[in-house]
Formats: structure tokens, sequence, C-alpha cells
């Protein structure tokens, strides 16, 4: 049998490895008075935030740029792509919406939150 991508085990969400211990939950939260530490809070708060929201919020441009940042400090942000309407055309465009699992909300909860 020729193994595919898609017939990979690791690829396709098998817990092979599921005998592991889970690794601890040590994110580093980014410091108080930026832009990062904002859409983190916005973010452990449930929200699921896209680049118009945060741009109204706070008049950044550069979301992705933080949630980078975030991802670089441990934190497991999601994302799931979203259609947004604007009076411009291509009137439809596909932008994406980041957000924390509900698990990583209770996990941070859990260790302390914000001190």
């Amino acid at each position: 049998m020729k193994k595919t991508r898609g017939s990979r085990q690791a690829l396709t969400g098998s817990k092979q490895i599921s005998f592991l211990p889970e690794p601890d939950f040590t994110p580093k939260l980014p410091s108080k008075n930026t832009l990062a530490f904002r859409a983190l809070d916005l973010m452990l708060k449930g929200k699921k935030i896209s680049h118009p929201d945060f741009e109204v919020k706070t008049s950044s441009w550069r979301l992705a740029a933080h949630i980078h940042v975030l991802k670089e400090l441990g934190w497991p942000v999601q994302t799931i792509e979203v259609i947004h309407y604007v009076a411009k055309k291509p009137k439809n465009r596909h932008i994406r919406r980041y957000y924390l699992t509900h698990d990583v909300i209770r996990k941070f909860l859990k260790v302390g939150g914000v001190k």
C-alpha cells in the first residue's frame, strides 16, 4: 500500500502517542499595556475576534501580528475563516476569526488567571 499524506496516522488526527503525559499549560502573558494583551483579554472572555472587531476596539490594523506574538508565547489560538461583507467589490471577503477554546480558558483560570 502506498502511503499518502491523508493515510498517515499522525496527520489524520490519530491519538497514536496518547500514552505520553499531556504537557503542562504554561503560556506566557504579553506585557499588560500591549495590543497582544488586549487581544488575549478579549479571547479569554470567550470572544471570537476578527480584524474589523479588533480595529473598532483598538484602532489597530495589525491583529494578525498580535496573534502571532501570542502563539510565540505559547497560546494555542484557534482560527476559523468566515465571510465578511463590505461595500466595495468584491463584496464577500474571507477573513479569520481568532479564539481560545473553552478548555484553554478553563485551564488558564485554574492556574490562577491574570495577576
